[in-house]
């Protein structure tokens, strides 16, 4: 081993990589350090997604006579075949999981702040291209679900302002789902989306080798922190094996998904675009929140198409979502800045509510839910986390910002309990975030004391 290092290390130069790792330290503070191990994992499912990917890419056949029977023969007939694409569905899942809390972790800890902005961005188009993945790999299977569920999801593509028409168009191939979708839904999948996916995973290291990990909020005094090789990268392998353990338990004992709405994957029957639409079509779990928000708009809303003014208002969202390391200008200061928690806190209660209530929460599984019922379950469940969270902010933290996540409780309560649309319900919210931010800036500051010896 040592003559092989010498060997390579007189033509590449590995010693400053080797002295690198040697004096890489991961902080040590107040915060929790397993949130620095959310990254490691989410890497690990997706390379168990390449890895269990190019073995189905063995015996997958693109195409509308193919795809389907492809499939069905890797599940009935390849040995070990359906633990292969279970394994690859249920990673795919773990993945998005892992990259959503490990995205709400960095947020949390104002990890963006300056010098990490970019670490930052790279990682919310990373969380974008992974629910690209998503919805490219869904249609593969060419199965009647797949079929209609892309169905629905690109329809919602002529919503965009100007382009929709044209980008529809883009996605399908055409004005309908058909084999020229599966063809480029799989090209987007193996070939695109991967690419593209490798070559930002390998900046947004780079970044995190280059500034290391963000210490906690506040910490100034260095410290000697945690040995990155071997104490942190085996604690690492360690968690990365304990994920291994789980994605396989998963796989064996649910081969086909836990059977919820957008968490299933039973290959069913093939798709037919001449039969009716499938009954209770959803897209992914990690979709439901865009797709019931599409559902709340009314047909018509201020000139615009009720679905543009949702999309429209998504992308907004999105886009305040990743300029956050600009707009936190406490967090630049490295001060603490609670009105961004709150916005935190108000995404999670606004995401959740609506997914909840995208799978159906108390509708007692009825073909057409009662959706009043729907909505008072699914508020009822959103309102107690609401109420245990404030609990938590304000007793252990000391947190006194609550504006945000109020008013998205506001909300959900007027729509779950007081039967108000959920759109209406809205505007009432948005009028009481803006009387809020227009009394704390019209508020007088508190008094100052003059110095001693100092006129006032």
């Amino acid at each position: 081993m040592s003559r092989a290092f010498d060997w390579l290390d007189k033509r590449y130069g590995l010693t400053p990589l080797v002295d690198f790792l040697k004096h890489k330290e991961v902080p040590v503070g107040g915060h929790s350090m397993v949130w620095y191990y959310l990254g490691g994992t989410t890497l690990f499912f997706f390379a168990s997604q390449v890895c269990t990917g190019l073995l189905l890419l063995l015996f997958y056949q693109p195409g509308e006579a193919t795809a389907y029977e492809s499939i069905r023969f890797i599940t009935t007939k390849v040995p070990f075949g359906w633990l292969v694409r279970s394994l690859h569905c249920w990673s795919a899942h773990l993945m998005i999981v892992s990259l959503i809390v490990h995205m709400f972790s960095t947020f949390f800890l104002k990890a963006y702040r300056p010098p990490r902005e970019l670490s930052w961005v790279t990682g919310f188009v990373l969380f974008m291209l992974a629910l690209g993945f998503g919805f490219s790999g869904y249609l593969l299977p060419w199965n009647e679900l797949a079929f209609f569920a892309t169905s629905v999801g690109t329809d919602s593509m002529k919503a965009v302002p100007g382009i929709g028409d044209w980008l529809l168009q883009v996605l399908r191939g055409g004005t309908d789902v058909s084999a020229q979708t599966l063809y480029r839904f799989f090209a987007l999948h193996v070939v695109a989306l991967p690419l593209i996916t490798v070559g930002l995973v390998g900046g947004h290291l780079l970044f995190i080798q280059r500034q290391g990990m963000a210490p906690a909020m506040g910490t100034h005094v260095a410290r000697r922190g945690l040995r990155f090789f071997p104490d942190f990268l085996l604690r690492d392998l360690l968690l990365w094996l304990l994920c291994l353990i789980l994605l396989a338990t998963l796989a064996v004992s649910l081969p086909y998904g836990p059977g919820l709405p957008g968490v299933e994957w039973e290959l069913g029957k093939k798709a037919n675009p001449l039969a009716p639409a499938y009954p209770g079509i959803k897209p992914e779990w990690y979709f439901l929140w865009v797709y019931q928000l599409l559902k709340e708009f009314p047909p018509h809303i201020l000139g615009m198409e009720g679905p543009q003014a949702a999309i429209l208002l998504v992308s907004v969202m999105l886009g305040i979502w990743a300029a956050v390391p600009w707009l936190d200008r406490r967090a630049q200061r490295d001060e603490s800045s609670t009105a961004f928690s709150d916005l935190g806190v108000a995404a999670i209660l606004f995401v959740g509510y609506l997914t909840l209530k995208a799978w159906d929460i108390g509708g007692k599984g009825l073909k057409v839910p009662d959706t009043f019922a729907v909505a008072r379950a699914t508020s009822i469940i959103t309102v107690i986390v609401a109420a245990a969270i404030f609990a938590l902010r304000r007793f252990a933290y000391q947190h006194r910002f609550f504006l945000l996540s109020g008013a998205a409780t506001l909300q959900i309560a007027l729509h779950g309990f007081l039967r108000v649309s959920y759109l209406n319900a809205g505007i009432v919210s948005v009028l009481l975030i803006a009387a809020g931010f227009a009394y704390l800036r019209l508020r007088p500051g508190p008094s100052v004391p003059p110095r001693l010896g100092v006129a006032p």
